[in-house]
């Protein structure tokens, strides 16, 4: 238990402001499931991290067991346009070939599970669900569309089992989430000055800078079952429920130095410094998993996701300060599919081998994709390891390569969200190596 505290604080110390995932979610709760692609983690209950997959694998505890998985996400991003201009129509400028805009991320998750009698279970799962994280130059040509986009969340889920029957145990428990989130992109106060007729005024040569910042508390559910269909089949299946967020905080504007922004501000109120919010519900998740035991020392797995993408139709940010019109980003993002196969072998005593592949569905539209969620499908292929270190040790490895699928952006003021941001057009490209090392110990 000395261990188990001890990484906890570094649990806390490294919280993710996140990553490489289909739209805005992550799956990164478990080093043993990763080395499988996450195939069947639903009916898995190897360790206590399952419990963020499904709840019911509190079934799998004998009596007590944690593990504090830590995982890191190493993308590769570059992009290239072919047309960027300004509301007015005329070249943006800067850079139209950006790249490493997407972040690195440092993801740890927990989880504690521990029997109360034969049929009675408790745990505990901290793990961040979803979050995104894109860093763009000041100067790059869509700087109008995106500069910096993130999402972090921690979510804490405390679950409680019940075993039915000898070959079926159901689970429940509550979600507790923090997010906190920052959005922030230039301001083209030369096309706005020339609309408002002010001298001097250039389109695309005087830019500010909004920037919005907010945080949230939320509270959701989840459900699980496992049932053993027989001595060599396990069945999975978890429901995550929607969590609604609404994100304040302050709205704040760096204007150009030229004083265009002054003016305008002077003359309607505009672009002054004030307070905003923006709803944001988490999609709904639903998970099914399948364990086969294929013979001796050979097991695969079946797993298949559901997200509930399709609440998430355009983020709206309204400001406190009535003259600030509400800013839209359109997104009509729609239902998607994550779909996984693995296996796992058992070579000896001491080591366990796992492998696996998967497709990650992107919610994402060619019609709506922004440079803030740079997403399209991805190829998972992943291979991990266990060393049984002893009756109360594991220690666990994991490697896995994203190949997304190259993601084009098509975006114009035809869109009358986009009427003061102007018109982008190219092709984003992105790749990531994921590595991951686990302790699970048990009590």
């Amino acid at each position: 238990m000395r261990a188990y505290g001890a990484l906890s604080v570094l649990f806390l110390s490294a919280l993710p402001v996140s990553a490489l995932a289909s739209g805005y979610g992550l799956r990164e709760y478990s080093v043993d499931a990763m080395g499988m692609a996450y195939a069947g983690a639903a009916a898995s209950d190897g360790d206590a991290s399952y419990l963020a997959y499904n709840p019911a694998s509190l079934a799998g505890v004998v009596d007590s067991d944690a593990a504090i998985n830590f995982i890191g996400v190493f993308p590769h991003s570059d992009a290239s346009y072919s047309t960027a201009l300004t509301a007015a129509g005329t070249p943006a400028g800067g850079s139209a070939h950006p790249s490493n805009f997407v972040d690195n991320a440092y993801i740890p998750a927990m989880g504690f599970r521990t029997r109360l009698s034969d049929r009675w279970a408790l745990g505990l799962s901290v793990s961040a669900p979803w979050g995104l994280s894109t860093d763009y130059p000041t100067t790059w040509a869509g700087r109008y569309y995106a500069l910096k986009t993130q999402l972090f969340t921690l979510n804490a889920t405390p679950t409680v089992s019940y075993q039915v029957t000898p070959h079926l145990a159901l689970a429940a428990g509550m979600q507790v989430e923090y997010a906190w989130g920052t959005l922030s992109s230039a301001i083209d106060f030369g096309t706005l000055g020339a609309m408002f007729s002010i001298p001097g005024s250039i389109p695309g040569a005087f830019d500010g800078r909004g920037t919005f910042e907010a945080n949230d508390w939320g509270y959701g559910f989840v459900l699980g079952a496992q049932a053993r269909l027989s001595d060599s089949a396990t069945l999975g299946v978890s429901y995550r429920s929607s969590i609604s967020h609404t994100l304040e905080g302050p709205l704040r504007f760096r204007l150009d130095a030229a004083g265009i922004g002054a003016a305008i501000n002077g003359a309607t109120g505009l672009f002054a410094n004030t307070h905003a919010k923006t709803d944001l519900d988490t999609p709904d998740v639903v998970s099914a998993g399948l364990r086969l035991r294929l013979a001796e020392a050979w097991t695969g797995f079946l797993g298949a996701d559901w997200t509930n993408w399709s609440r998430f139709q355009a983020l709206k940010v309204d400001a406190v300060n009535p003259a600030q019109p509400t800013e839209v980003t359109t997104a009509k993002w729609e239902d998607s599919w994550f779909v996984a196969l693995g296996a796992e072998y058992a070579a000896d005593e001491h080591w366990t081998f796992r492998a696996g592949t998967a497709y990650d569905d992107t919610p994402d539209t060619n019609a709506t994709r922004e440079p803030r969620i740079p997403d399209n499908g991805r190829f998972w292929l992943a291979a991990g390891a266990t060393y049984h270190a002893s009756e109360t040790c594991d220690v666990k490895v994991a490697y896995a390569h994203l190949f997304l699928r190259d993601a084009r952006i098509s975006l114009s003021p035809a869109d009358p969200a986009n009427a003061l941001r102007g018109t982008l057009a190219g092709t984003s490209s992105v790749s990531a190596n994921v590595v991951g090392v686990a302790l699970s110990l048990r009590m």
